[in-house]
């Protein structure tokens, strides 16, 4: 097409220092994990902006670490050192500007002209739900989402300090409380940053450190330049014409096509006036006129399974499952994985496990999901955390398991609270709990997670041993090496592939009893046989033997070429035994995808013969930037999973 001779995109890389860092208070601090995440989302968000930046510890700043820097980024420092101070202190007098976060000590806010108020809980779930600018920053974004749970306030004195935005409430009301503050000095946001509202946060960290430091607007223009030619699948915006024209695509995603193409030259122009905030912003205009084009682009299969998981088992409305449901029929999505028991509880009335906070709250998950889902035409595959405990298990039901022996021990005697799966009555509990589900709703299928070891290094606990001996016929002199790293390795990696899959079997055998056409899956590793070795998943058997219908490799991955190599292997492995839904790791990548990177490998998986595709994972951010992208084209008509067939 001679359109694109109107812009030739290149891809830039910065050279020199990294102008920004941030300071990780680390194992210094009083709660490291607090600490640590605070760190990660911040890091995460200047990556996906294309922002360069060191991470340097605290003592390092104390060192000269932040000399020849412009700006300093504090996530989370609730106790910086006197050295620290005086580094700090060191740096605004040489020019440099911070950025910090939640924990403004007297001395810090002095020197940034910010006096720190009394910390202040909300008043309830929800009473600061969004950050509302006021002040017209170049980029700022008018607001972000964030649900913070408490602030430390503080208030403009000097340096041409101001308020330049206010928490609000989930209702739309003004808290009346500071969210962001900012001084010829530097800039304090009230509490930490945290990771929902993706797109949000980038904007908002970009702008105020663009303001700090206009060079990081450089460098985010320069990453959006070298990504602008990636859309979907498409490598090349010809080869993204190329594919609309392969499939006629609608006239709206051709419009969209051409005028994206005239943002990307007002970029262009932008960029060499050195006006950078200018150029993003038409960049980011291009990029969602071409993702729309994109995915009104595709073909909509009428056999494919089209699912996603859900881990909060109550839905992405927290417990309106008719909402979700209507939403993801609506996209053309037939299938939904909710994580309704496991980890030592339960979110229906279970007879067998102790019952959720989300079931006292909310009520009976399965039976609202189920009622939704029958409405608009879903299949629910109950999901059951397999083994691992220790996420949300009352403590009291563990301690209980494990006083009896029945928890896992690594090979160096370190215990693990993932239930062993060679013992009896885990077994017991596992099929027990999961065939209830089949015994008391008509629901289309349970599904696997976890149903592995949590590495290659358990579970060597004193029953296992006895329990080995005995299937072998044959003493273990030395334990564990022998069967760890001795001579017999292999045997025991073996039999414990047997333990997994004989709870698979013994599910199967079960539920199948109670109703015929009640469809098992699993949730499994992307690598195999790796996967056999390392955790006792040798998925390719179950499939083989009958024990599964389908199975969801978990191949969450940002990169195209490593999901298409994974999902070849797979289909390679199982030769048409049983259909494969790949997982496409929405959230669990690295960088999160958008809906035009996730229908992306939907058409790599279409291509490579899948069955279908299942996403990770169904929240209230993902439905709402995913599913409608999905529903636009690759989604538009009904579709009938292959299973269903079978």
């Amino acid at each position: 097409m001679n359109i694109f001779s109107i812009i030739c995109i290149t891809a830039l890389t910065a050279t020199g220092a990294h102008d920004i860092a941030v300071i990780d208070a680390g194992e210094d601090a009083v709660d490291t994990k607090t600490v640590a995440s605070a760190v990660k989302a911040v890091e995460r968000l200047l990556a996906a902006e294309g922002v360069k930046f060191d991470c340097i510890g605290e003592k390092a700043v104390a060192r000269g670490g932040l000399d020849g820097r412009a700006v300093a980024i504090l996530p989370n420092n609730p106790q910086p050192s006197d050295a620290m101070l005086v580094a700090l202190e060191k740096f605004i007098h040489g020019g440099g500007r911070l950025f910090v976060c939640y924990s403004l000590p007297k001395r810090l806010g002095t020197l940034l002209g910010f006096e720190p108020l009394k910390w202040q809980r909300g008043k309830r779930p929800g009473h600061f739900a969004e950050i509302r600018f006021q002040e017209n920053i170049p980029g700022m974004p008018k607001s972000v989402k964030q649900a913070s749970w408490n602030i430390n306030s503080a208030r403009p004195v000097a340096y041409n300090a101001r308020v330049v935005a206010q928490w609000h409430d989930d209702q739309g009301n003004s808290t009346g409380q500071p969210a962001m503050l900012v001084s010829d000095r530097g800039a304090f946001l009230t509490h930490i940053v945290l990771p929902d509202d993706p797109l949000g946060k980038r904007k908002m960290l970009l702008a105020t450190l663009g303001h700090l430091a206009p060079v990081v607007w450089k460098q985010a223009y320069e990453r959006r330049l070298e990504e602008i030619n990636q859309v979907g699948h498409c490598r090349s915006l010809e080869e993204l014409a190329e594919h609309m024209e392969a499939n006629n695509a609608a006239s709206k995603a051709s419009v969209n096509l051409e005028s994206a193409i005239t943002m990307l030259a007002n970029a262009r122009l932008a960029a060499q006036e050195k006006q950078f905030p200018r150029a993003l912003a038409h960049m980011r205009q291009a990029r969602d006129k071409l993702d729309y084009a994109y995915l009104r682009a595709q073909p909509s299969p009428k056999v494919e399974a089209r699912g996603w998981w859900n881990h909060s088992g109550s839905g992405p409305y927290a417990g309106d499952w008719d909402r979700a449901l209507a939403e993801l029929s609506a996209s053309g999505f037939n299938m939904i994985f909710p994580n309704m028991l496991g980890g030592g509880v339960a979110h229906y009335p279970s007879d067998i496990l102790p019952r959720s906070k989300t079931y006292e709250k909310y009520g009976d998950q399965i039976a609202q999901c189920l009622a939704a889902a029958k409405k608009y035409g879903v299949e629910v595959h109950v999901w059951t955390v397999n083994y691992n405990l220790s996420h949300i298990a009352p403590e009291k039901f563990v301690d209980d398991l494990r006083r009896r022996g029945r928890t896992q021990v690594s090979a160096g005697g370190q215990p693990q609270d993932w239930l062993c799966p060679s013992h009896p009555d885990n077994l017991k509990l596992e099929v027990d709990s999961m065939v209830e589900v089949v015994e008391k709703y008509d629901v289309d299928g349970l599904h696997f997670d976890y149903i592995r070891y949590p590495g290659n290094d358990h579970c060597y606990c004193h029953g296992c041993r006895k329990r080995f001996e005995t299937s072998s016929g044959k003493k273990v002199k030395s334990w564990p090496e022998d069967c760890y790293r001795g001579a017999r390795r292999e045997e025991y990696r073996d039999w414990r592939c047997a333990q997994i899959t004989k709870l698979v079997a013994a599910v199967a055998r079960r539920a199948k009893t109670i109703r015929k056409d009640v469809k098992i899956s699993a949730a499994v590793f992307g690598s195999y046989p790796a996967c056999r070795d390392s955790v006792g998943q040798d998925w390719v058997h179950w499939a083989k033997s009958g024990y599964v219908d389908f199975l969801c490799p978990m191949d969450y991955t940002a990169g195209d070429a490593r999901f298409q190599a994974l999902v070849k292997n797979q289909l390679r492995l199982l030769d048409g035994c049983v259909p494969i839904y790949p997982g496409i790791g929405a959230t669990a990548a690295r960088s999160s995808l958008t809906a035009a990177r996730v229908v992306g490998q939907v058409h790599h998986a279409r291509k490579l013969g899948a069955g279908g595709f299942t996403i990770f994972n169904l929240g209230g951010r993902t439905i709402a930037s995913i599913a409608p992208g999905f529903g636009l084209g690759a989604g538009k008509h009904r579709a009938i999973p292959p299973h269903a067939k079978r």
